[in-house]
């Protein structure tokens, strides 16, 4: 048992170091700002520093942040990649459960194999030892189901209720619980625990949104909550959810291709789907003895977690519990269909397929790795920075809110134009502006003077070329991390890490493109009030080149585009761009619909 334990954590360890240093796009944008959000209470001095995840519960992103600010950063890993790994131990419990029937050889034999499934996931591995909250949480929740099994409800839903308050796309999992809880009296003892975790986890942060902004899971639900400070729509998410219920059964099936838009943001090809999939249809054949009702309950509970998360997002790391427990559910069912020799040969050569398609495709890092060095964001401010407080606008996708803690305290920062843009009206921004006013910077990693003029003309600002300085990414190396970048030999990324920051001078708008851009938005409202494929988003309009525009919609992952006299829609996940007619057509009251939008 002790095995089981240390096994795991070594190989999570050994993993995270030969892996490299973990900057995911994620991190660069909001992990390390919401601890610093947090500790700093900022809620009132920031306004969408990183975009919308500017406002999840940054509770469960502090430890991360504790560790990359005073750890050094290999120590910090490692750390992390140790509690990762504890999901593997509880997997093998979880799978020593299932088998309990068996011999106590093919016990041993089945749960291994069954563990050894589950963690053949590609989605699992980038994230050990890094910033990601996906991993954290998953032994809060595997450690639930291990409860159900041995009908302890009550702790499984403070687990489970513990989970679902520091990341809200655990809810799922939380009332996929259904089938493991019989009886009244263990469906209210869970229910009440799992309400009691989400109030002491995640009830302070949604009590200050709610006094800050008017609405508890802001900038979420705003068609309910209808606060100023955001667009009164519910945002979607929808970048990897299934069409249709034909293309949510496929799913298992195109898994397998090399297709990273399809549920995961990197490569993530899983054979272990279609296997599943094949023995779920065969499994009315069994003849190996029948299933026990804890089997069934397992399969319920992986049955109705698959259709919650297809349903809510299909995003591959929201989905890291069905990932798991699969290749669990996988391993029975093909130990029951076949006799001993051949489930064990088939297993073996599932796993053997799933670990060779993720070493051929799966990338070790979820973004990008970087050498290891001594601290973790090896930002340097310049002293100016350091001296002097600024309102700090950044106009790009990537609002590299983790510089943040780099700067002066007293620095207030904006996300003004990227993922969730925001209108040159907005009051908290107004407020900023004045607050700052004469010491009001922009920030990103372009150098381009032009690229920030263009993005921030809406709010009558320009870039100052003369008064810019650089927070530049600058690693040093001790022995420690010397001697993890031995072993890793990961090469320094091209990625640019270095931010710039540009002082703005005032820039008096254009009357005529202002009122450009009020056509263009009332044109815009129509085609989101008409048109399904936008499922009922809205967005700020913004210039799209020299004389188009355009407005992005980030839970769809999709941006209306205007210019040439034609509207287009990309979807950004494929590229795939659909053609919505004529500008013309859209601006006439009684235009017919073009064929996408009918």
């Amino acid at each position: 048992m002790r095995a089981a334990a240390l096994i795991p954590a070594a190989l999570c360890a050994v993993w995270t170091v030969l892996a490299g240093k973990d900057v995911n796009w994620d991190l660069l944008n909001y992990h390390y700002y919401l601890g610093y959000e947090l500790i700093g209470d900022r809620l009132n001095q920031d306004f969408f520093a990183a975009s919308a995840q500017s406002y999840l519960n940054p509770v469960g992103y502090l430890p991360f942040y504790l560790l990359a600010s005073s750890w050094h950063s290999v120590a910090a890993s490692v750390t992390l990649a140790i509690v990762h790994g504890v999901s593997l131990t509880l997997l093998y419990h979880i799978a020593r459960c299932v088998f309990a029937h068996l011999p106590p050889r093919e016990q041993l034999e089945f749960s291994l194999l069954g563990t050894a499934l589950g963690a053949a996931t590609a989605v699992f591995w980038p994230m050990v030892g890094s910033s990601f909250l996906d991993p954290l949480l998953l032994p809060l929740m595997l450690a639930g189901l291990l409860l159900l099994m041995r009908a302890r409800p009550a702790l499984a839903g403070a687990l489970f209720g513990a989970a679902a308050a520091l990341k809200y796309s655990n809810v799922v999992y939380v009332l996929a619980a259904l089938p493991f809880l019989i009886g009244l009296r263990a469906a209210l003892v869970y229910a009440l625990a799992a309400t009691l975790a989400i109030a002491l986890f995640a009830g302070p942060w949604l009590v200050a949104l709610w006094r800050e902004f008017g609405n508890p899971v802001f900038p979420l639900m705003n068609a309910w909550f209808q606060s100023p400070h955001a667009p009164a729509v519910n945002l979607s998410g929808q970048r990897f959810a299934p069409a249709d219920l034909w293309h949510a059964l496929l799913l298992p099936f195109r898994m397998v291709a090399l297709d990273r838009h399809l549920y995961s943001e990197t490569f993530a090809p899983d054979v272990r789907f279609a296997a599943l999939a094949a023995a779920a249809v065969a499994s009315p054949f069994i003849r190996r003895g029948a299933l026990r009702a804890l089997d069934c309950r397992l399969f319920g509970f992986l049955a109705i977690a698959v259709m919650l998360w297809l349903s809510s997002s299909a995003n591959a790391r929201y989905g890291l519990p069905v990932l798991m427990v699969a290749g669990v559910v996988l391993a029975r069912l093909v130990e029951r269909l076949l006799p001993m020799r051949a489930a064990r040969t088939t297993l073996v050569v599932i796993i053997a397929l799933q670990v060779a398609v993720s070493i051929v495709a799966a990338p070790a890092r979820w973004f990008l790795a970087e050498p290891w060095s001594t601290r973790w964001l090896p930002y340097e401010a310049p002293e100016r920075a350091r001296r002097e407080p600024a309102l700090y606008l950044s106009v790009e996708m990537l609002p590299m809110a983790a510089v943040a803690p780099f700067l002066h305290p007293a620095s207030s920062f904006v996300n003004f134009s990227g993922q969730h843009s925001l209108p040159p009206d907005a009051p908290r921004l107004a407020t900023l502006l004045e607050r700052h006013r004469g010491h009001v910077r922009a920030l990103g990693r372009r150098a381009e003077p032009a690229f920030y003029d263009a993005a921030l003309r809406r709010l009558g600002y320009k870039v100052d070329a003369q008064d810019c300085f650089t927070i530049a990414w600058h690693p040093e190396y001790d022995n420690l991390a010397s001697a993890a970048n031995f072993l890793a030999r990961v090469p320094p990324s091209e990625e640019p890490l270095s931010v710039v920051s540009c002082a703005l001078v005032a820039a008096p708008r254009d009357a005529a493109d202002a009122a450009a851009e009020r056509r263009m938005s009332a044109v815009f409202d129509r085609i989101e009030r008409s048109c399904p494929l936008l499922h009922g988003q809205t967005a700020v309009t913004e210039p799209f080149g020299a004389s188009g525009w355009m407005r992005h919609y980030n839970g769809i992952d999709a941006r209306l585009e205007a210019f040439g006299g034609g509207v287009l829609l990309e979807r950004l996940r494929n590229g795939e761009l659909v053609d919505l007619g004529r500008l013309a057509d859209w601006a006439r009251d009684a235009a017919p619909l073009p064929a996408p939008c009918r």
